[in-house]
């Protein structure tokens, strides 16, 4: 399946090299996420392509739920769970899976210091821009 993968210019070389990997059209194209969403939009007018949003798609985060479902199933013991948070999508799929399956197990969410979107987004009640800092 063809997929065209549209980041930041603050997206991780990690993730962009291994997208690029996969055989993924990466396309690097704005100051932050909400601008990649512009133009990720503007390319199913343009191209015919088919959005699929990376944090706030159900078929994503129910992928990202098989994660929560090994970690029970590997570490039945487990009472607390830390994981990283941007768009929030990976958080909302192992932490359904987990409480599910577990509920009196603790599920955290950890972001970068230097770029607390998503503390900025609960703050404001919306997802804002934040700036990325060295």
């Amino acid at each position: 399946v063809p997929v065209t993968v549209v980041m930041p210019t603050v997206a991780p070389l990690a993730k962009v090299d291994k997208c690029r990997k996969f055989g993924a059209r990466v396309i690097i194209e704005g100051a932050h996420i909400g601008e990649s969403k512009e133009f990720a939009e503007s390319l199913v007018e343009n191209e015919g392509l088919v959005y699929v949003n990376g944090y706030d798609d159900p078929p994503i985060i129910a992928g990202a739920g098989t994660i929560g479902i090994e970690i029970i199933d590997d570490l039945p013991e487990v009472d607390a769970v830390v994981v990283p948070v941007g768009g929030a999508g990976l958080i909302a799929g192992i932490s359904c899976a987990i409480k599910t399956l577990k509920p009196e197990c603790k599920v955290y969410g950890v972001e970068p210091e230097f770029c607390a979107s998503y503390c900025k987004a609960l703050a404001a009640g919306k997802p804002v821009p934040t700036e990325v800092t060295p």
